[in-house]
């Protein structure tokens, strides 16, 4: 294979300049300089990257603060600094040793690549040095270890192995598969908030649910999220034509096709559409509600197992998973580190993935039950629970799963989301009666009676009830005695 060459005038203007500006420092403090990884890996591969990563002889840290920008110091071993730029971000590392020696303590051969960024900026262009033969593996698609040695130096390299191939779209090779087997239990050791980066990574890319099956096969998923395991136990039954864990995996699958509004009902499909862009809200560096919505959908039955009961007919019962479900995945994303936002939100889906279903088995469903659905579980939080209880419909295809059960349900999703549009369409028109006027009125202070009061009225007017101020007036006046518990 003849050897690539790197130019200047194939790379981003804003990338050319920082590498032309790193160099000149470098030459003039007498220091090494080399252009690695992924950048190089993603040029070859046809992908744009607007992040470049540097292996610099001395300290990194004190090399990136004098190349401008932002420069952040990341860790200590190796040393790193980081370098923010509204056109680009650039990690500098520690070279350790001289460069072919520093590639090959690299994770995989794919990474252990290298360009000479002094020559690049001198010359124009400079060939890429490959010592461990990752050219070939990049055509190859093949993911495969620069050592057995690169886990045990760093045991999150194992769940990066997953990351790189869902997001490359690379098979991992056999040897490298075997490696990560048998390193499985070094996980154990490595620092949560490491773990969560990978993760949620692959978690989030398209066809997680391949990596999933992988994890599981290597023995990783049952040291990263051992709760997953007893999912197994939970058989085929009824609704279900899966296994509990296998639906589960089924589910995250059809969650990809519920936020790209690719379901099997054509009107929910539309209503999708109008709402997609909240799957896209950030929660984290590089972390996007995708992973957030596949992890809730990994977790929404995970109390199942502990609450798996038998009945004298021989009919199997899951009575309260979603609150037990919701303890555990509180417990799982404390163990991970996720923040607050993301906690949150994944434990409301879990104990409320059920309500959609439950609705759809109301014999009358009202609109004030429509409306109270998002009341209670708010607005993010709904818009990802009617996605998660549409992937969750669309992995469930058991004998018990009638063509009326699936419409029925898929009529709740719809209803769900016009219910949604029709409040958004209502909170933008003025109130008939403010707070300050019920405070005045009833002689209130502030105080969770005038919420109440107002949530009052709302429902009046959304029923058809109240229409104008007087009327709201009327009503309110009755119902007030109830409320603050005293007559007017």
């Amino acid at each position: 294979m003849d050897t690539p060459i790197i130019t200047l005038d194939q790379m981003p203007k804003a990338l050319a300049k920082l590498v032309r500006c790193a160099a000149a420092i470098a030459k003039a403090q007498q220091r090494s300089l080399f252009l690695v990884g992924g950048w190089l890996r993603d040029w070859l591969l046809g992908r744009e990257r607007g992040d470049l990563d540097f292996a610099v002889s001395g300290d990194p840290i004190l090399f990136a603060q004098q190349i401008g920008g932002r420069a952040i110091p990341l860790r200590d071993a190796p040393p790193t600094g980081k370098i923010v730029h509204p056109d680009f971000t650039a990690d500098f590392v520690e070279l350790r040793d001289d460069i072919k020696t520093d590639l090959r303590q690299r994770d995989f051969t794919c990474n252990a690549l290298a360009v000479d960024a002094i020559a690049l900026a001198q010359n124009g262009k400079a060939p890429i040095l490959d010592p461990l033969g990752g050219l070939k593996h990049i055509a190859q698609r093949t993911l495969v270890l620069t050592s057995k040695r690169s886990l045990r130096d760093d045991p999150v390299r194992i769940l990066r192995a997953f990351r790189f191939s869902a997001t490359l779209d690379f098979r991992i090779a056999p040897e490298t598969m075997a490696a990560l087997m048998e390193a499985t239990p070094l996980l154990l050791n490595a620092a949560p908030e490491r773990l969560l980066v990978e993760f949620s990574w692959t978690l989030q890319a398209k066809g997680a649910h391949r990596q999933i099956l992988l994890m599981d096969d290597a023995g990783v998923l049952s040291v990263l999220l051992p709760e997953t395991q007893r999912l197994k136990e939970v058989p085929a039954y009824g609704y279900h034509h899966l296994d509990g864990f296998h639906h589960t995996v089924e589910a995250v699958k059809m969650a990809e096709k519920a936020m790209g509004a690719e379901t099997e009902d054509e009107r929910l499909n539309e209503l999708l559409l109008r709402v997609r862009d909240v799957f896209g809200q950030r929660f984290g560096y590089r972390r996007y509600g995708g992973w957030v919505l596949k992890f809730a959908t990994l977790l929404h039955d995970i109390g199942k197992p502990l609450t798996m009961s038998v009945d004298k007919r021989g009919d199997i019962h899951f009575y309260d998973h979603e609150k037990v479900g919701g303890e555990i995945a509180e417990q799982i994303c404390k163990r991970l580190r996720l923040s607050r936002r993301e906690r949150d939100l994944i434990i409301t889906l879990v104990r409320s993935h059920m309500r959609p279903v439950s609705l759809a088995g109301t014999k009358n469903l009202t609109e004030r039950a429509l409306r109270r659905f998002w009341r209670d579980v708010g607005e993010v939080a709904g818009i990802y629970c009617v996605a998660l209880s549409a992937a969750d419909l669309m992995a469930t295809h058991g004998a018990e799963m009638t063509q009326r059960h699936r419409q029925r349900h898929y009529t709740v999703l719809q209803r769900l989301l016009e219910t949604h549009f029709a409040l958004k369409d209502w909170q933008q028109r003025p109130r008939l009666i403010t707070g300050d006027e019920v405070m005045e009125r009833y002689r209130l202070p502030p105080s969770p009676h005038v919420g109440k009061a107002l949530r009052l009225v709302e429902e009046a007017v959304l029923d058809g009830r109240v229409q104008t101020k007087d009327e709201a007036w009327a009503f309110l006046d009755k119902a007030m005695a109830e409320i603050a518990k005293f007559s007017r």
